[in-house]
């Protein structure tokens, strides 16, 4: 019985070093940072962007980074394997590309993380990038706002 409960944390352990590894190759750019991710939606830096929330719905509507669009994480898998046509009509965007840094955010990163870990699944050409900080961050910084805890 403990050699099957050892298996099976150990195949778990692997499974998530093996998506985390994943996310890594397809991440090319280190993670964006506030004062980077500021730079970004203001326009400063002049490299093309989409800004993904993949939070839930209801965690938007109390306040999201100006210029994302959200495809919540149960979403975004399929979302980034739909065609362009699809997704426009869908996210009423166009499909990032690879000429783009897809920037990912949630509440606190980690989410954002297996977002990446899930597109890197399904196209491997894009720029994936997660801003690790997330909402906790960017509410508290440029809305000077307490953290939800």
């Amino acid at each position: 019985m403990f050699a099957a409960i050892r298996s099976t944390r150990t195949a778990a352990i692997c499974a998530t070093r093996s998506s985390l590894m994943v996310a890594r190759l397809y991440s090319t750019k280190p993670d964006v940072s506030f004062e980077e991710l500021q730079k970004v939606i203001h326009g400063v830096t002049k490299k093309p962007y989409v800004l993904v929330d993949v939070r839930e719905p209801s965690e938007v509507s109390e306040g999201k980074v100006p210029t994302a669009v959200n495809i919540p994480l149960g979403d975004v898998a399929a979302a980034f394997a739909m065609p362009s046509d699809k997704f426009i009509a869908q996210y009423r965007i166009d499909r990032p590309s690879e000429d783009e840094d897809i920037i990912f955010y949630c509440r606190s990163g980690k989410r954002s993380q297996k977002a990446i870990d899930e597109v890197a699944r399904v196209d491997t050409s894009l720029t994936l990038r997660n801003y690790r900080g997330s909402w906790l961050d960017y509410s508290e910084k440029a809305l000077n706002n307490k953290p939800l805890k």
